[in-house]
């Protein structure tokens, strides 16, 4: 073998030897920590009334006549929250009853009757059974709202409203026989970050 062949492979021998070692020489001492039991939920919002149905009805109105009914709106979630309340009526005929009638919603009576109601309170609504737009006490729509009704989620948090319907001494004869159905919705919507 010719000399400049032996230090060709002696010179390939050394590069590898240098770099099997130099990868060996690397080792480094390490550690860890873990950090277990990070754990995360969410709040709730939940709303309810009581009654559930039929709050206030009267049948065989007559002029003049009016009925009041206490709702009382709970907080059952774990988060403050807002609500509002709309009301959707339809007449079962062609008389339009529910514009005729006249729905008062208060905050605040002492009693929830038809000859205390009208002394105490805070009026919220008062207008058609169903207003124009349905909207009777604040706004559904996402964020604060005038109107508005807070509730905190503290245990046993209420609020105890008073519905008033009217049917006014004014009422003609084409209103006999007539009636309506309304539904009334209390939607409810976190305050945090809203």
């Amino acid at each position: 073998m010719d000399t400049k062949r032996i230090a060709l492979v002696a010179g390939t021998v050394l590069t590898v030897a240098s770099i099997s070692a130099g990868a060996v020489s690397l080792a480094l001492f390490t550690s860890t920590a873990t950090v277990p039991a990070n754990t995360f939920s969410t709040g709730s919002v939940s709303i309810s009334t009581n009654p559930t149905t039929a709050m206030v009805t009267f049948s065989t109105m007559a002029p003049g006549d009016q009925v009041t009914a206490p709702i009382t709106v709970s907080n059952n979630g774990t988060l403050d929250l807002r609500y509002a309340i709309s009301s959707v009526a339809t007449n079962a005929d062609a008389k339009g009853l529910k514009d005729q009638l006249i729905l008062t919603v208060k905050s605040g009576v002492t009693t929830c009757t038809n000859a205390a109601y009208a002394a105490s309170g805070t009026n919220l609504y008062t207008g058609d059974l169903d207003s124009s737009a349905g909207l009777i006490v604040g706004d559904a729509t996402s964020g604060a709202q005038t109107g508005d009704r807070a509730l905190p989620p503290t245990t046993g948090n209420t609020e105890v409203l008073c519905f008033n319907v009217s049917l006014p001494s004014a009422t003609g004869n084409a209103f006999q026989s007539a009636s309506t159905t309304a539904t009334f919705t209390f939607a409810a919507e976190q305050t945090k970050n809203n």
